[in-house]
This record gives structure tokens, C-alpha cells and sequence, in this order.
């Protein structure tokens, strides 16, 4: 069992240091602690609801959620076309008439006519 994120032996030590540190006083202290947390949580309400936070936050939520679809849209109406694209690419070679049963080799290119290397001149004799 947790709360607050806490084991129920991190609880049970935590209780043991709470009445070593104020003893007798322990209730005293531990209702001034809820009232406390109690008046602070009613001021962050009135602050909220003064200041429309929330009415902010759901605004914005609204806006993510409205861009959110829209782009799911987008990206669907996008998925469809390149579907249909593909789908009539597809169909066009399906459909274009073959002119032979057996692919025709490649001609080859004409060969070039040979060029007779270069001759070294010889060095005039010296003697």
C-alpha cells in the first residue's frame, strides 16, 4: 500500500520522527497543518477562477485538439491520393500493349575506328 508515493514503512518512520519531534503537541500541530493547506488550496481556487486560468487551458487544449485533427485530415487526404496515383500508375502499365513476347537485346554502339598509336620520332645518331 502506497501514499503519496510512500511505503507504509516510510510512513510508519516518518509518523515515529513526527512524535519524537513534537510529542504532546502532535494534534495541535497536525490540525494547524490541514487548516493551512486547506486555506492555501482555497486561494490557488479563487485565483484560478479570478485570474480564468482554466478556462485558458481548455482553450488552448481546444486549439491542439482541433490541430491535431486537422492534420490527420491532411495527412489521410494526402495518403489517398498518392494511393490513387500509384493505383493509376499501376493500371497504365498493366495496360499498355506488349509489342514482343521476348525483351530485344540491346544494339550495341558501332565501334569507333581504331587510331594508330603515336610513332616516337627517333633521336638523331650522334657519332
Amino acid at each position: 500500500m502506497e501514499f503519496f508515493g510512500l511505503s507504509f514503512a516510510e510512513l510508519v518512520v516518518i509518523f515515529v520522527v513526527a512524535i519524537l519531534v513534537f510529542g504532546q503537541r502532535l494534534p495541535q500541530v497536525a490540525g494547524e497543518t490541514a487548516a493551512t493547506l486547506q486555506r492555501v488550496r482555497r486561494s490557488l481556487s479563487d485565483l484560478r477562477r479570478e485570474t480564468g486560468i482554466d478556462q485558458e487551458i481548455q482553450k488552448a487544449k481546444r486549439e491542439f485538439e482541433d490541430a491535431q485533427r486537422g492534420a490527420q485530415a491532411s495527412v489521410q487526404r494526402e495518403a489517398a491520393m498518392l494511393r490513387a496515383e500509384v493505383e493509376r500508375a499501376a493500371n497504365a502499365t498493366s495496360a499498355a500493349p506488349a509489342t514482343s513476347e521476348t525483351p530485344t537485346a540491346a544494339t550495341p554502339a558501332p565501334a569507333a575506328a581504331p587510331v594508330a598509336p603515336e610513332q616516337p620520332t627517333p633521336a638523331p645518331h650522334q657519332g
